[in-house]
């Protein structure tokens, strides 16, 4: 029960940490791309598992166990019994399952689709120049493989390009590779199949790969800065593909190229315009990686309850203690229960601080647990309290 309450918290807290994040980056990367360049409209999207981190880190306040006394001897059910006993429908471990088998049937579709891409690529040959050469021509050139990335081409890749044009489509593919492009798409791919129910996800999949591309586009074009008509014309010569790979970076994707063709036409971004980008989408991803940070709901005190024997007519202790030094806390205790501790010094200040919360427990109880951080026990003598190592019997 409370593994399933665990989980589903944390399915709950990232799906609306990712969901916030696309929402913000699908709201700005466009403006982001006009202002900045085509790079900072991708690198927003940095944003999506960064929220999932901050929202995963636990939260600055100290939350401090609550122990809870009664004056009995016969202990409490745990509550996950009392729940037990309450409810004899427990939904959590079907949700699991739900969540589970969807999860699991998101990624075998994924690893289908990437099978069929491969298999229609037929025999794949390396070439003399490193690139690797199949059967099969449509959606290709692309670049796939996470532990071993390769370029492949179609199989009239000589005679469909001319010679400038090659050599755009093989700088092309291989920033990708250098960029960790690869990797980026199986992790795409692998937040689809833990949100499978997530519709944004799926939506803002497509968007990203569109922002990879024009990322690439760039980078490519800053190289090669007079070979635009080439690089146009060479998108314009590619077929795509009809099953394309959902972890390969192909040439051309199976969005319209409209846009791909209209950047080429734009002037490259300055330095100092890309730098200024970089400054912004730096101070958004604070902003809103604190955000959601700041804004997790607190978790509730965790509460010890256990039963302490109590003397009749002995005072009854209520305080709360956060890395207070145990000498500090026990003249807190004994100034409510009227007592005078003979030797406090005894209590040493190992530096270590106590952090406890008492609520209604005999000062007997309390001052057993304070000093017994620093490996000392309490001996009552009327109202006075000396404190003795644990191992001396008296």
């Amino acid at each position: 029960m409370i593994m399933g309450m665990e989980w589903t918290r944390w399915l709950t807290e990232t799906t609306v940490a990712t969901s916030l994040a696309v929402l913000l980056v699908l709201a700005a990367r466009l403006s982001l791309r006009r202002a900045f360049g085509a790079a900072i409209g991708y690198a927003a999207w940095a944003l999506v598992p960064l929220l999932m981190i901050a929202v995963l880190l636990p939260t600055a306040g100290q939350r401090l166990p609550v122990v809870v006394a009664g004056l009995s001897a016969a202990p409490i059910p745990p509550p996950s019994m009392q729940a037990a006993a309450s409810s004899h429908f427990d939904p959590m471990p079907w949700l699991l399952a739900v969540w589970l088998a969807g999860a699991v049937v998101m990624a075998v579709a994924t690893l289908r689709q990437q099978r069929r891409f491969q298999r229609a690529l037929g025999r794949i040959e390396r070439r003399e120049d490193g690139l690797y050469q199949a059967e099969a021509i449509l959606g290709l050139p692309a670049a796939f493989g996470l532990l071993r990335p390769r370029i492949v081409v179609q199989r009239d890749f000589d005679t469909r390009y001319s010679a400038e044009q090659q050599a755009l489509i093989r700088t092309h593919e291989r920033s990708h590779i250098r960029r960790g492009d690869l990797h980026a798409n199986a992790l795409v791919a692998l937040l689809r199949c833990v949100y499978w129910f997530n519709p944004l996800l799926h939506y803002a999949a497509r968007r990203f790969r569109h922002d990879q591309e024009l990322a690439c586009d760039l980078r490519v074009l800053a190289r090669h800065p007079r070979s635009r008509r080439s690089y146009g014309e060479a998108m314009l010569k590619t077929l795509l593909a009809a099953n394309p790979s959902p972890l390969a970076c192909h040439w051309a994707q199976a969005h319209p190229l409209k846009e791909r063709i209209l950047m080429l036409k734009q002037p490259l971004p300055a330095a100092k315009r890309v730098a200024t980008g970089a400054a912004v989408l730096a101070v958004l991803a604070m902003a809103s990686g604190f955000g959601v940070w700041a804004g997790q709901p607190a978790d509730a005190p965790k509460t010890e309850s256990v039963y302490l024997h109590s003397v009749p007519g002995e005072p009854m202790i209520s305080l709360a203690a956060t890395d207070e030094r145990p000498r500090e806390v026990a003249h807190r205790i004994a100034s409510q229960a009227g007592l005078v501790l003979a030797n406090p010094e005894a209590l040493a200040d190992s530096g270590k601080g106590v952090s406890l919360q008492f609520d209604r427990i005999p000062a007997r109880s309390a001052l057993e647990l304070v000093a017994g951080s620093s490996g000392m026990k309490p001996v009552f003598q009327g109202a006075s309290v000396t404190f003795v190592p644990v191992d001396v019997k008296r």
